[in-house]
């Protein structure tokens, strides 16, 4: 049986940009988040671009709910949240409305006017068809029922689908959908110059070390979001129940039931069979 740590250095061997932590390391980088956005909004300018410290992200945008994957914003103010989306969990339209609340409770200190709300992006990076509609980038916002009046709310939601119609998609967006689908990129500069970082960060020393502390803390993250879902949804505080939350919670991240079962034997100290069995529990009331 493979250790926590034999685990980590196998997916950490394994990742690409679709793995949820070499995409935050990737992209959290100023150029490459700078270039991305561009290629998402080009009428943007995206010049001078503040993209948050995952440690900060951690402690203020982080709840039950869910967690922001990158959050960059504008010399205006204006906030891009950027989610890569592999699994389709079929609420992606309330990840959208509850992703852009959180940006806003955020934005305002208490008693601060409305009126100073930035405009806040939340963008879906996603490797399958959402509504299968078959659009490659479509934008979303708050319409009236007559006519075309858009209410101005400044919340604007784009969804990226990498599966969808490539015609009218820049160069650079296509080399994006590229590496979401697994694809050498071939397209533009961008999706190629993600797919040499990700080359030399493996092969760099610090880079295992790195990885594979950011993945321990997400371990971590989700167990805790999994004890706080307990006590909030008025669960019993038992170890049962939070670990079957745990195991939701991981699954919906995208991690694979190898990695989940490795963790509850490695750090939960349970049996093979009985860390099977709380898997298959899990997925059955999940």
């Amino acid at each position: 049986m493979l250790s926590q740590k034999e685990a980590l250095r196998q997916k950490f061997a394994q990742a690409d940009f679709t793995d949820d932590v070499m995409f935050g390391l990737i992209m959290s980088q100023p150029e490459i988040c700078k270039r991305f956005l561009q290629a998402v909004l080009p009428a943007y300018d995206f010049d001078h671009i503040k993209v948050t410290p995952q440690k900060y992200l951690k402690t203020s945008y982080v709840t039950r709910a869910g967690r922001l994957d990158l959050l960059c914003t504008n010399e205006n103010g204006i906030q891009f949240n950027v989610e890569l989306q592999m699994v389709d969990e079929h609420n992606l339209a309330k990840r959208s409305r509850y992703y852009h609340a959180l940006l806003a409770n955020n934005m305002l200190a208490p008693g601060e006017d409305y009126q100073n709300l930035k405009e806040t992006y939340v963008i879906f990076l996603c490797g399958f068809d959402p509504f299968g509609l078959g659009w490659a980038v479509t934008e979303y916002q708050m319409t009236a029922n007559h006519g075309k009046h858009i209410l101005g709310d400044g919340t604007h939601t784009l969804v990226l689908n990498a599966k969808g119609d490539w015609r009218e998609v820049n160069d650079e967006l296509k080399g994006i959908f590229q590496l979401v689908l697994k694809q050498r990129a071939t397209y533009g500069h961008l999706g190629l110059e993600i797919a040499r970082n990700i080359k030399a960060f493996k092969e760099s020393k610090a880079g295992g070390g790195k990885y594979m502390a950011l993945a321990g803390e997400f371990w971590q993250n989700v167990w805790e979001d999994a004890r706080k879902a307990g006590r909030e949804e008025g669960r019993e505080e038992g170890r049962k129940e939070i670990v079957l939350l745990f195991v939701q919670k991981l699954a919906k991240d995208g991690q694979s039931q190898p990695e989940i079962m490795t963790y509850l034997e490695t750090e939960l100290g349970l049996s093979k069979d009985e860390a099977q069995e709380y898997y298959q529990l899990a997925m059955t009331k999940a």
